[in-house]
């Protein structure tokens, strides 16, 4: 039997295959061949996170049977892979006895000219896999035009990142959850949702990937609990929404914002890096200040026998009088787990000392100079008793850095003085 999938369906095929977690040992795809319809329909995914797509085979197929079984999840997740854009994909199945048979595939390297032979067996077809199809006929779905998911998405991604974005259609609001915080805003007075929507950011993606490849306008979608099912004729996917209940409960905080400074963020991590990596004690320790007053910012490290004090050059420093100069101390490990490729602008990161209403003081890096939410946040706490200590590494390093600028003076002095010092003229 030859199974065609044409070329132009490889994207569809991707977002189906993509569910499959080949961290599990017995993870499968289904396949289900319809002879009459002419069609392929392959499921994939673990309990309860299901995935399901259906082709209209290419003319091409031959000896069509109706036929269903499963194969290897890690075999399934490389067939979009095996074939250039330019390639339909085509497989064959064949049945070698009554009870074995296997799915292959050519792999041909353009390149080299060279061709892979590559096989899979069959088993049989996933009870769990046929069930999902069964419920998910049945389910009480509402119908969304997909113009209008489509906008619910563009508002999404304007908020990233998140753990969490609630799209209230009753209270027309916004509720973003960010680091374990709730923010709310007002939803557009244009955007008409017959349904409210929460989302991960994760699953924010799969549906931006899950509208690019349905044909027509109309998207069902259903919340059952912690899962979050979108489905068309063509296609479903159904996501996690793991700590739901938590977010429905979490009210927007009263905060106090202590201090804040924009400085380089790759300057910032680079010194702690520097210090992780190359001196032991100091990682072990995993101890640092971070010191600010109304012109300057510097990281602090008192880790015997080491002192060391890194100034940094700040864009914007807040300039209260009553915050001439704060010390916090801080585990740098935690501040080394924030990726900078996630910050927009680490040239430029904002950093916020944030008090909380039950006291609580945290570090907030925000992924823009704009965001209202901080894109992470570490606990700090006050240290008032390193601030001597502070300053006197400060003042000593001014001393020496005055010293050495005096020094390159003088120097600078005494050649251009003897270039010109003994009577000759400048010729030019």
């Amino acid at each position: 039997m030859k199974i065609i999938i044409p070329k132009e369906k490889k994207q569809l095929l991707k977002n189906t295959t993509i569910h499959i977690d080949t961290s599990y040992s017995d993870s499968l795809a289904t396949v289900l061949i319809n002879k009459k319809e002419r069609s392929l329909t392959l499921v994939t995914g673990q309990k309860p996170l299901f995935a399901h797509c259906v082709f209209i085979l290419d003319k091409g197929s031959t000896n069509l049977k109706d036929k269903q079984f499963s194969i290897d999840g890690s075999y399934a997740k490389q067939l979009p892979h095996y074939f250039t854009s330019e390639q339909d994909i085509e497989l064959n199945f064949q049945a070698s006895s009554a009870d074995s048979s296997f799915i292959e595939l050519i792999q041909t390297d353009l390149k080299d000219n060279e061709a892979t032979l590559r096989r899979c067996k069959c088993s049989d077809a996933s009870k769990e896999h046929l069930t999902y199809l069964k419920d998910n006929k049945q389910l009480p779905t509402t119908t969304v035009s997909k113009t209008v998911i489509e906008r619910a998405i563009f508002e999404s991604t304007g908020h990233m990142p998140y753990q969490f974005i609630e799209l209230d259609s009753d209270k027309q609001h916004i509720r973003v959850q960010r680091d374990g915080k709730v923010e709310k805003k007002y939803l557009p007075k244009d955007i008409k949702l017959p349904v409210s929507i929460v989302m991960t950011q994760e699953i924010t993606y799969k549906l931006f990937d899950f509208c690019k490849t349905i044909n027509g306008d109309k998207i069902e979608m259903v919340q059952q609990g912690e899962l979050l099912t979108f489905k068309t004729d063509e296609s479903s996917v159904t996501s996690t929404l793991t700590g739901l209940n938590e977010f429905y409960t979490k009210t927007p905080e009263k905060t106090e914002t202590l201090r804040f400074v924009e400085l380089d963020f790759y300057e910032f991590k680079a010194e702690l890096r520097h210090c992780f990596k190359e001196y032991g004690v100091i990682k072990k320790a995993n101890d640092a200040l971070l010191y600010l007053s109304d012109k300057k910012a510097a990281i602090a490290v008192f880790t015997e026998p080491y002192k060391f004090v890194h100034p940094f050059t700040v864009s914007k420093i807040d300039n209260k009088k009553d915050n001439v100069n704060s010390i916090f101390r801080f585990s740098p490990k935690d501040l080394l787990n924030i990726k900078i490729k996630d910050l927009i602008g680490a040239k430029s990161t904002r950093l916020e000392v944030i008090e909380y209403s039950n006291g609580e003081i945290k570090l907030g890096v925000y992924y823009s100079l704009e965001d209202k939410l901080p894109y992470l946040s570490i606990p700090i706490e006050k240290d008032k008793s390193q601030l001597p200590k502070v300053l006197a590494m400060l003042e000593s390093l001014d001393k020496n850095q005055h010293k050495t600028q005096h020094k390159k003076q003088e120097i600078q002095g005494d050649l251009f003085g003897s270039d010109m010092g003994e009577g000759e003229e400048d010729e030019y």
